[in-house]
């Protein structure tokens, strides 16, 4: 329990670091509309702005009357959708379902409830210090896997994920993002967040670090780190590396996108089969004003 304190202490100061170090530099406010415009995509869109990246959020809201939609496609044949609103320029609700053997012949298996994600913008970013969100997201990805009860084919004394996500929802987060404008345009984001799927015992936070790039007017690239603290039986089956995962976003307009991820990318062989596991994710944003 000590270890794992001054583990998430060392990784907390980490972020401040990063954060404030290079603070002085000329910085992209993420969060807040500008007023200068680029050829090709908007850079006020949410695309160069991004409110989530690949499994973590950023400090970025929907702005009022503004939603987003998103379906994403995994292994396992698998679909999850998801819908946010930006209730005030402050704060942004949504809820997101889905299932395993949307695609294909096996019959439909879809999550037992569907994931809600809340988030309250705590301050706009400045010079020196980055924007501030607080939030909770029910939301796991991946194939839920079933009670171990309910569960065929177990062999005894078999250590296997039971009534949860392959990767944990987020929970509880506090998060933090600041915009960097030099040869390219980028974002930094970390945050630190307590999941409720704890029925393996694990009640520890983990922390997560995040940085998106534009390296044109239409692509983006993405990858973000999860030491997951909160999550023992997955660092074991990842020899304790923590989870990274890494994308590229392709934007046809202000307002649509596609993605591609490798997810999990330390992960190992495990009989000959790799952890290593690809998602597609196609995006839309609009307004109900």
């Amino acid at each position: 329990m000590i270890r794992c304190k001054i583990f998430l202490f060392y990784y907390a100061v980490l972020i401040v670091f990063v954060f404030t170090a290079i603070s002085f530099a000329q910085f992209d406010d993420r969060t807040l509309l500008g007023s200068q415009r680029l050829p090709g995509i908007n850079p006020d869109s949410y695309f160069s702005r991004p409110v989530q990246l690949i499994d973590f959020p950023t400090a970025g809201i929907l702005r009022s009357g503004d939603i987003k939609t998103s379906v994403r496609l995994f292994e396992n044949g698998g679909a999850l959708g998801r819908l946010s609103v930006g209730i005030s320029n402050k704060m942004m609700f949504g809820v997101s379902f889905g299932g395993i053997n949307i695609i294909g012949r096996d019959n439909v298996e879809w999550n037992q409830v569907p994931g809600v994600h809340f988030m309250y913008h705590l301050t706009d970013e400045s010079l020196v210090m980055p924007a501030m969100v607080l939030g909770f997201d029910s939301q796991g990805y991946g194939p839920f896997h079933r009670n171990i009860d309910e569960a065929e084919n177990i062999e005894e004394n078999e250590t296997v994920m039971s009534n949860r996500y392959e990767t944990k929802s987020r929970g509880l987060f506090f998060g933090v993002s600041k915009g960097y404008t030099s040869i390219i345009k980028m974002g930094l984001h970390g945050g630190i967040s307590f999941s409720l799927e704890n029925d393996d015992g694990d009640k520890d936070p983990t922390v997560f670090l995040a940085i998106d790039a534009l390296i044109s007017r239409d692509i983006a690239l993405l990858a973000e780190y999860d030491f997951a603290s909160n999550d023992d039986l997955a660092r074991k089956n990842n020899k304790e590396r923590g989870f990274l995962n890494a994308g590229v976003r392709w934007a046809f307009t202000d307002y649509m996108f596609i993605e591609f991820d490798f997810r999990n990318l330390l992960s190992e062989k495990n009989d000959g089969q790799s952890g290593i596991t690809r998602t597609l994710k196609f995006v839309y944003y609009g307004s109900i004003k």
